[in-house]
């Protein structure tokens, strides 16, 4: 994947993480009733699983079954692969949704200003 792609899909993340958050309870859990497609990546799958994860329970809504699905979780816990530059969250600072999906994401990333 090339920087510029990787950038696009943590964009999309954040957009899809936006989306989510400006609904709330059950309309929340529609909007993430259907699985997506892979993106490819597994990484990538696996954090958007963890983000839906992350929203709904937020509201305790009920996880549709995609979002659990052991193709959505990790082997080996790995940050996104945005920039190699960037810091590696410690597991304090990353949701435990991700954590529990493999995906190291500051917790900070998914605050929108």
């Amino acid at each position: 994947m090339q920087a510029d792609d990787a950038q696009l899909a943590l964009r999309h993340l954040i957009q899809m993480n936006d989306n989510l958050v400006a609904e709330h309870g059950l309309l929340r859990g529609i909007l993430a009733v259907t699985e997506p497609e892979s993106t490819g990546s597994k990484t990538w799958d696996a954090a958007i699983a963890a983000l839906v994860a992350y929203r709904l329970n937020q509201d305790g809504v009920p996880l549709p079954g995609w979002a659990n699905d052991e193709s959505r979780v990790l082997k080996r816990a790995r940050p996104l692969p945005v920039d190699p530059a960037d810091a590696v969250p410690s597991p304090a600072d990353v949701p435990q949704e991700f954590l529990d999906r493999g995906v190291l994401l500051w917790r900070d990333t998914l605050e929108s200003v």
